[in-house]
Order: structure tokens, then sequence, then C-alpha cells
């Protein structure tokens, strides 16, 4: 009976979600992974909240305002009405599984985006008509650009007095740098899809479902705006396919409506996937439910398929499992939890799996499917999926999760033979993903625990959230003894302040907040170190001569490893020597010979390394 009644309970937990996808199996070419962008308040969580309405996904759509949206379902960010992390979820749309991640806008939380858009399949990205393209929607779309990401703007809050179709086009035109379609255009207190030739008349807070869309009558002023914009949509086309072109001006001499709407769909799609246009629609979501609806056809329609997108992965791995972990959090039953993108393979219950970054095996594992802060445990999950897994407990953010050892050094010797490590590297006869970084810190403070009884767990409580932070970095300050973290604002140190209170029962002393400066090399110069062990017994003791060339360089990024300049009758270093050099070099430049601020914009370049004595250590 107390069995009974505890699953009744599970069941109601959250009633919202109106279906469950989880065990639904969708081959490879019915996926589509993809991230929602955005300038902060732009409307990217309330968009969110329509797209899972409209697919069947939630009973209602939540506002933000109220603090009953899915994907912000930390108490910070419902108290504030702002996205700090970001929230994977899934929904169906036309026989479609479509995984959908809510990212964060502010800029103390742009690793969010970061580390999203690397495992993604294309961006949807929100504009605010009254503002067009804000400094943040910058950032985010060069970010999104690393990757050669297809893209799908929405043009949010028309309803807005200041609000500007055509000034918000012209803006992501000029400042992003792509050409936008219109597939979507506004009218009167409506809009019209151009590609489904249907009108929308939205009456504030209307709550219709299929009745919204209408089939366009001819002979209305809706047909002669429709016409003018499959015109301008048709000509867009041209103006970017010579195939189109030919066929549009001289078979049908530019009258679009011989043209089909799979010709035109066909079009757009192969132009999106070359990203040389982007697709534009456009409403207000927080008005009208059923305005973005031509957002999930785009994603459908016009988004590639996961198998589209890795080709090459496919090639390396074949048919073995290989995974990014591209976020890690906590949680208080079962432990760390792992965001995986599975690129090739099937992830499997129960399984052991290999991680090549840190060259060890880790298991039994339990799969998820993530529904922003809920996990519905499966038995398995196929390729092109995001999966939430516990039970890797070593490993990070920004690891590659591979079958096993065997099939990492299978991949090893297939991608020596195709040469391009653009998205995949080799490593100590393995292969690792790659792609993921996270900013440097801009400011950073002392931290310290309410009292001494508490400092164990702190230092607990600091590690998992550096674990789920890459941006957020530790540090002990030897000459004050202060706990020092590194931010990327204050936004981002109130957020670190609210989880340690409210996940930890940490009430922590936040001391004053300083800009962390960095130092800079102004010439190459060149420094000869010999290091001896003097505490050896042997007769001829160890010794190690290195000789490096320190250069500046354009980046301002931090040291990451060293290059090799060496004579040619020169042996390359150990593997385990180079590891110990790096560490070394790292550990130096983390205070410059000024001011003690880390040095940046350093090349480290090893030109000489003389070792005698036998067998030496790597810690000499």
């Amino acid at each position: 009976m107390i069995l009974r009644r505890i699953l009744h309970i599970q069941k109601l937990k959250n009633p919202r979600f109106r279906r469950d996808f989880s065990q639904k199996v969708y081959p490879p070419e019915k996926i589509r992974n993809i991230g929602i962008i955005a300038h902060v308040d732009a409307g990217k969580t309330t968009v969110t909240e329509r797209l899972l309405y409209l697919a069947g996904a939630i009973s209602f759509a939540g506002n933000v305002d109220n603090g009953n949206t899915v994907t912000d379902f930390l108490d910070i960010e419902r108290e504030r009405g702002i996205t700090v992390q970001s929230a994977a979820v899934n929904l169906d749309w036309a026989g479609h599984r479509i995984n959908l991640i809510d990212t964060p806008g502010h800029v103390d939380f742009r690793v969010e985006v970061e580390r999203c858009v690397r495992v993604l399949d294309g961006i949807v990205c929100i504009i605010d008509a009254s503002a067009g393209v804000q400094p943040q929607t910058l950032t985010v779309w060069s970010q999104s650009s690393k990757f050669k990401l297809p893209a799908h703007f929405f043009i949010n809050k028309l309803d807005k007095k200041e609000a500007n179709f055509e000034k918000s086009i012209d803006s992501i035109e000029q400042k992003l740098g792509v050409k936008a379609v219109k597939t979507v255009v506004p009218y009167e207190n409506g809009l019209l899809d151009v590609i489904a030739k249907k009108v929308y008349k939205n009456p504030e807070n209307s709550r219709k479902t299929d009745e919204e869309w209408c089939e366009i009558q001819k002979s209305t002023r809706e047909h002669e705006i429709l016409e003018e914009a499959r015109s301008e949509l048709c000509y867009s086309i041209a103006d970017q396919n010579e195939e189109f072109m030919a066929e549009f001006l001289d078979k049908f001499q530019g009258e679009h409506e011989k043209i089909s709407d799979q010709t035109v769909i066909e079009h757009l799609r192969n132009l999106t996937l070359s990203s040389k246009i982007a697709t534009v629609s456009c409403g207000s979501a927080i008005r009208s439910l059923h305005c973005v609806r031509p957002i999930l056809d785009g994603v459908v329609n016009f988004f590639p398929s996961p198998d589209l997108r890795n080709r090459l992965f496919q090639q390396v791995f074949g048919e073995d499992l290989s995974g990014l972990v591209f976020k890690i959090t906590h949680d208080k039953r079962r432990g760390q939890l792992s965001y995986m993108r599975i690129y090739t393979g099937r992830l499997s219950n129960n399984s052991h799996v290999f991680n090549s970054s840190q060259l060890a095996s880790e298991g039994p594992i339990k799969v998820f499917t993530p529904y922003a802060d809920e996990l519905k445990p499966v038995e398995h999950m196929e390729h092109g999926n995001i999966a939430v897994v516990s039970g890797l407990h070593n490993t990070v953010t920004g690891d590659t999760v591979l079958q096993s050892r065997e099939a990492g050094e299978k991949a090893h010797k297939v991608l020596l033979d195709l040469k391009d490590e653009t998205l995949l590297q080799s490593r100590e006869n393995s292969v690792v993903f790659s792609g993921i970084e996270a900013p440097e810190a801009v400011f950073f403070c002392c931290i310290e625990p309410p009292s001494n009884r508490q400092q164990n767990l702190f230092n607990k409580a600091l590690d998992e959230l550096t674990r789920e932070d890459p941006s957020m970095r530790i540090r002990f300050d030897r000459d004050t003894g202060q706990t020092i973290v590194e931010t990327q604002g204050e936004l981002h140190l109130e957020a670190i302040k609210d989880r340690l209170k409210r996940g930890y029962g940490l009430d922590v002393f936040i001391g004053a907040l300083q800009v962390a400066y960095r130092e800079m090399l102004t010439e190459p110069i060149t420094h000869t170190t010999k290091v001896e062990d003097l505490m050896s017994e042997k007769k001829r003791p160890e010794s190690v001569e290195i000789t490096m060339v320190l250069e500046p360089t354009d980046g301002h990024v931090p040291f990451k490893k060293i290059e090799l300049d060496l004579p040619q009758t020169a042996r390359l270093p150990r593997p385990d020597w180079q590891k110990a050099i790096n560490e070394g070099c790292s550990n130096a430049l983390q205070n410059g010979p000024l001011v003690s601020f880390p040095v940046h914009a350093v090349r480290v370049v090893l030109t000489e390394l003389v070792a005698s004595g036998g067998k030496i250590n790597p810690a000499l």
C-alpha cells in the first residue's frame, strides 16, 4: 500500500508535463539539437515556454514574472526573472524529436552559451524588435559562428510601441553579417506565414489552437501582401543560388506562384545549412502563444539532423560510442551528473565507459533523459541525442567519453590517416573532442566560510561548484592566507553566493570585488635554467638543463602548453617530462614579475633540453 502511494506521488510530481517522449525512439534524421540564444531580456525563456506548450509537452505556458517557467527552475532565476544556467528539454513536433537548450543572456554567464553551442546543430536567436541586435547578441552570435551553426531569427516583442521589424532585419544583416530571409512578416494586428501561405490574426491573450492560422483568401489585402512577400522570398533565394535563379527567372519568368512550396523549402534548407542565409520569423511571444509555430516548422524543415552535421565523427568512431561532456551538476541523491552529447554509438545503462581525456575507465553508469530539473531514467540513449549520466565521478566539463580504451586506439589510427584535427585531437594514443573553452576571470575577491567548523563543507562546496562552472576559479593566496574566487562579474558572484547558501547552508563572507588584471610580455626573452637533485645519494646526481624562449602573442589568452623547437639531433622529451614542464610553466606564469598578476598572451618554446644522471624523475 505504501509503495503504491509513493509511485502515485511520483507520477503527480509535476502535473504540468503532459506528454513524455523519453521512451520513444527516433531515427537520426528525425532528431534536431537546437539552442535558444539572445541578449538578456529579449524573451528566450518566454519563447521556450510557448514552444513546449505548442508541442504539447506542458499543459500550460508559464510566465517569467510569475516564476513558474520550466527552464528557469533555480530559486535565484525565479526571483530575479533571469536565466543563470542552461537547461535542456525535449519535445515532439511533426514526428521529430527536438532537443532544446535554453541558455542565459547575461554576459556574466557566457560560459553556459560557450559550452552549449559546441554540442548543438542549430540555433534560434531571439531579437528584441524595439532594440535590434544588442551587445550580448553580438557575443553569443560570435560564439555560435565558431561552429558554423545554421540559424533562425525570431524577432520578438512586436507589441512594443518602439518595435520596428524592418530595422531589426537591417541590424541583423549589418551587425551580424548574415543575409536575413523573411519567412514570416507582420501584417496589421497579425502575421503572414510566407511558406505555409497562412495568416495569423492574433488578438491579445489568445488561447485558441489551430483556428489562429487561417488560409488566405484571394482578392484580399492579406493576399496582396503575401504575394509581395513571396516574390521577395524567391528573389532572396535567387540571389544566393544560381540554379534557383535560372529556374525562377528563365523558366518561370519571375512568376513565384509557379514555384512549388517544396522547391522553396529545399532551397531554403540548403542555403541555411551552408550558413549563406538565416530565416526570420516574428511575433510577440508574451501576447500570443501561436506566433512561435513557424520556429518549430523552420527547425524541422531547415535545420540539419545529427548525422548530417557530424560525418567526421562517424568516420572516426564508426558504431562505437563517442560523446562530449559539456556540463556538470550535482544532485544530493545521485551525486555528480554529467550532461553528454552522444555523437556516435549507443550509451547504455549499467555499462562502463572510457574517459579518453583522463585516460581512465568509469562506471557502472545510469542514463537519464533531461527535462529541465527533472531526469527520466532510460535503458539506453541512441547517438544524436543529449543524455544525463550518473557514475562518472572523475569526469569534468569538456571530457570525451568513448566505448573503451581499445575503441579509442582504433579511432586514433583512423584520425591520423584523415589528418583532420579541427574538432577532434590526438592525445596519447586516443582521441578527444575539442571546442569548449572557459573565459578568463574578470573580477576576483576573497571568500571565507562562516566558521572554521564548516571548512570541510566549504571546500567540498567550492570543489563541486568549480566542476559545474568552468568560468569560476578558486585559488589560495599564500601571502594573505585567503581563499580567492575569480568570477565573470557581480551577478556571477551573487549567483555563487546564493548557491552556497541554498545548496550547502553556507552563508559565506565575500570580500570587496577587484579587477583581475593581467601582465604581458613586451618583447621576447630567452631563459636557461639548470636544476640538480642535490638530495640524491647517487654518485652521479640527476640534473636537467632547459632553455626556453618566451614571446608575446596577439591573443589575450592564458598559457596552455609549451611548443617544441629542438635541434634535429635531439630526442623528443618523454610525455611525462612534457607534462611536468607544462605544469611548471603554468604555475610560474600565475604570478608575474611586476605585481604578481597572471601572465597572459605568451608563447613558450622549448629550444633545448639536456638531462643527465640516468633515470630522471619528472618531478625534477
